[in-house]
């Protein structure tokens, strides 16, 4: 006899339309692969399951909470627990968007609820509770705006490098001929000047361009390209340099383009070089992200990259276009820096963001490890 599962929703959410894939028979691997968090509780309100992006929004685990009550790891959240009720006896579905749930760390967070009851045979009920992160919500919106601004400011950047190059050539050119012609000395210092500035502009032309080649990944080890980076930089600075580093032994290999990864580094870590005092520090952290989103892609798993330093920061008039070309809180920097590394990591499917916490200036890289499951 075939099971029917029936919902008295005509839109099924994400986590409605895997439940129904295999009529319930194995529901920790079919929620497992949804990035927001997941809930399934039975007619008893007893949580049946949780999926690993549920575990890490409400900071339990499903072996110490499963079968037990929402209020057992949501204190506090009565109301909660009466509108699922009221969802289940009546089998209407409801979406609520400023939902206030309390944790037992005492910390409470404000998600997007999406709640979708099921009946399976005509005998057993279920909830199906959708949570979505108001925080991360409004973050991920935020960078999908900075990123697709920031792409359109890249391509007209490429442009104008193209039409600055050409003409470029032909005033370098120029400059050198004339210099041949000149008798005196102190004439061709200016000509020197011209060929000098057309050569540094040309320089910073290719320098736009350069980000825009195709990778070519290979397996990798993420912490002998950090260590080959902080290498270089202990060569070019004065002083030998103070970078602690708090690296994840059990980080897998991850499958990148090696020089790219180098570049990013070098830009990442060069910044935080140029931003320190004398006696100032830098670390550089690893870790594995379980359950991660990366420019709208789902990975189980991913390498999450922290680079910090105690300087001053970005000032906070170019906070949000830290990542803009051309963009520099330095009179001698170029603004390129972060622009290319932001393109390389997209490149290579990750990504990098700013954030200023405990006096600290902190630039987090992820890189997906393995396949995204979307």
């Amino acid at each position: 006899m075939q099971t029917q599962i029936t919902s008295s929703s005509s839109h099924q959410t994400s986590a409605e339309l895997l439940f129904m894939n295999d009529v319930f028979k194995s529901p920790d691997s079919l929620i497992e692969n949804i990035s927001t968090a997941v809930m399934i509780f039975d007619d008893q309100m007893g949580l049946v399951s949780i999926n690993a992006a549920g575990e890490n929004l409400l900071s339990v685990s499903i072996n110490k909470i499963q079968g037990q009550s929402p209020l057992a790891f949501l204190p506090d959240s009565q109301q909660f627990l009466d509108d699922l009720q009221r969802s289940l006896d009546e089998m209407h579905p409801y979406t609520d968007w400023g939902v206030e749930l309390y944790l037992n760390s005492k910390k409470s967070i404000t998600v997007g609820c999406i709640v979708t009851p099921v009946e399976i045979d005509d005998k057993k009920k279920y909830v199906i509770v959708e949570l979505i992160d108001a925080n991360s919500f409004t973050r991920v919106m935020r960078e999908e705006t900075s990123s697709i601004i920031q792409d359109a400011a890249r391509k007209s950047l490429k442009g104008i490098a193209h039409e600055i190059k050409n003409p470029l050539g032909g005033l370098r050119g120029a400059a050198q001929l004339l210099e041949k012609e000149l008798q005196d000395k102190n004439l061709k210092e200016y000509t020197q000047i011209i060929i000098s500035e057309a050569d540094r502009l040309r320089n910073l032309v290719d320098r736009m361009l350069a980000h825009e080649s195709r990778p070519h990944k290979s397996n990798i080890n993420l912490h002998e390209v950090i260590e080959y980076v902080i290498d270089i930089l202990q060569v070019e600075a004065d002083e030998k340099l103070k970078i602690n580093r708090d690296y994840d032994p059990s980080l897998p290999g991850l499958k990148s383009d090696k020089d790219q990864l180098i570049q990013v580094f070098m830009n990442v870590i060069r910044n935080a070089l140029q931003a320190i005092a004398s006696n100032g520090q830098i670390w550089v952290q690893t870790r594995i992200r379980r359950s991660c989103t990366i420019r709208q892609n789902f990975y189980k798993l991913a390498a999450e990259i922290k680079i910090m330093d105690d300087g001053p920061g970005i000032p906070e008039d170019i906070e949000r276009e830290v990542f803009y070309p051309l963009i520099t809180g330095r009179p001698e920097g170029t603004g390129l820096g972060l622009s290319i590394a932001q393109s390389l990591l997209q490149l290579n499917d990750g990504s990098i963001s700013y954030e200023r916490a405990s006096d600290r200036t902190i630039f987090t890289i992820l890189l997906p490890l393995g396949v995204n499951n979307e």
